[in-house]
C-alpha cells in the first residue's frame, strides 16, 4: 500500500510482458509496445478513483494488444490471442501499481 502513494503521481505503464509473448503469434508487433496511464489526478484510495483507473488501464491494453471483436480480428486464434494478451496486459498493471482498491476492483 506504501508502494502505491509513492506512485501515485507516476505512471502506470500497461505493457505486453515477456511471458506473455511466446503465446502470441504477431509476439514481433506487440514486443515492447507500451502506453503510459496517468493517474496524479484520482484518488485511487477511494473507489471512485480506483474505477477511473481501472477502465483507463483497461483501454490502454486494448489498444496495446489491439483487441478486437471476432468479427474485426478475422479470425478466432487472433481474437483469443488478443484476449490473452489483454489479460496478461491488465494483471501485470494492477499489479505493479499494488493498490488494495484497484486489486478488489479487478478480481472482480
Amino acid at each position: 500500500m506504501k508502494e502505491s502513494k509513492l506512485v501515485k503521481g507516476v505512471v502506470a505503464t500497461v505493457a505486453v510482458i515477456a511471458f506473455s509473448l511466446p503465446a502470441i503469434a504477431s509476439a514481433d508487433e506487440l514486443a515492447g509496445r507500451s502506453e503510459k496511464v496517468t493517474y496524479s489526478d484520482l484518488n485511487v484510495e477511494k473507489e471512485a478513483g480506483a474505477q477511473s483507473l481501472y477502465r483507463r488501464i483497461q483501454q490502454a491494453a486494448k489498444r496495446v494488444c489491439g483487441v478486437e471483436s471476432l468479427k474485426v480480428a478475422g479470425n478466432l486464434r487472433q481474437h483469443s490471442q488478443q484476449q490473452d494478451c489483454y489479460r496478461d496486459a491488465l494483471d501485470a498493471t494492477v499489479a505493479k501499481i499494488d493498490n488494495a482498491a484497484l486489486t478488489e476492483i479487478h478480481k472482480g
